[in-house]
């Protein structure tokens, strides 16, 4: 929704509004930088440190420093979006910049895992010719999965610089989501945003001890953070979504519904 003109005036000249809303908007710039960054040093392409390649230590103490990063990332991540946690936030916090703290904790330990990721560059696998360019396919289909999920499931709220904007610029009720999507893709996956994670991960036409570390220990906090999202889902829409559930797989769609698009 466009803001009219006294509203822009508005939010202009209150600091009390502009800030907060800026803020917003930087914490969504910030995560416009990093979760492209994030799935370039994941896959192992054009930074200058990545998961497969960088300075590193000897192998045991990079796989006990790179697990702990892991469950750093696991920690904040899945402990953040509790509701017990939001309720203890919003105390400190406007319930409009909730999320964007949200994304701020996310970008912060996101950074800190690529700064401190410890590669273990032994070679497991190092695909070339048709092979290779069909597992460098299947990286750049995830990376472009993420995103569509994201736009399908309203992608400036998941961010949280919906909430802001209607809460500091044309200053009504948040359009709060209690419509359970199911269509477009989600109509063959519950998760799709996992799944182009999941994807991204796991395709690469070289993979090191390093990746494996990497994927493995973010394809079990999936699992983890998929089954306390459902938890919170069928809470939320009950029968609703036990129903969805029953007939859409959580991550790849079924050849059956495959063939039948």
């Amino acid at each position: 929704m466009t803001p009219t003109s006294e509203q822009a005036r508005g939010v202009v000249s209150t600091p009390g509004r502009l800030v907060p809303f800026l803020f917003s908007f930087a914490v969504y710039g910030f995560a416009g930088i990093t979760v492209p960054l994030m799935l370039l040093f994941a896959g192992g392409w054009w930074l200058p440190k990545t998961v497969d390649k960088g300075p590193h230590v000897s192998t045991i103490p990079a796989i006990v420093i790179d697990l702990a990063l892991l469950s750093l990332f696991a920690l904040q991540h899945s402990g953040m979006a509790r509701p017990a946690f939001k309720a203890f936030i919003t105390r400190w916090v406007p319930e409009a910049l909730e999320r964007t703290m949200y994304i701020v904790g996310v970008c912060v330990v996101m950074w800190v895992i690529m700064a401190a990721w410890q590669p273990i560059p032994q070679v497991l696998w190092s695909a070339d010719g048709a092979l290779g360019v069909a597992l460098d396919t299947g990286f750049w289909i995830g990376f472009v999965l993420v995103y569509a999920a994201t736009l399908l499931l309203n992608h400036f709220h998941l961010l949280g610089i919906s909430q802001a904007y209607r809460q500091y610029v044309i200053q009504v009720p948040d359009a709060t989501m209690d419509r359970l999507q199911v269509n477009g893709v989600y109509k063959l996956v519950r998760h799709p945003l996992m799944t182009g994670l999941l994807v991204a991960f796991w395709f690469a036409s070289e993979f090191t001890v390093g990746h494996l570390v990497w994927a493995l220990g973010l394809t079990g906090y999936i699992l983890l953070g998929t089954y306390l999202e459902e938890r919170d889902l069928i809470a939320r829409f009950g029968a609703s979504y036990r129903a969805y559930a029953a007939r859409v797989p959580a991550f790849f769609p079924s050849l059956r519904a495959l063939l039948g698009r």
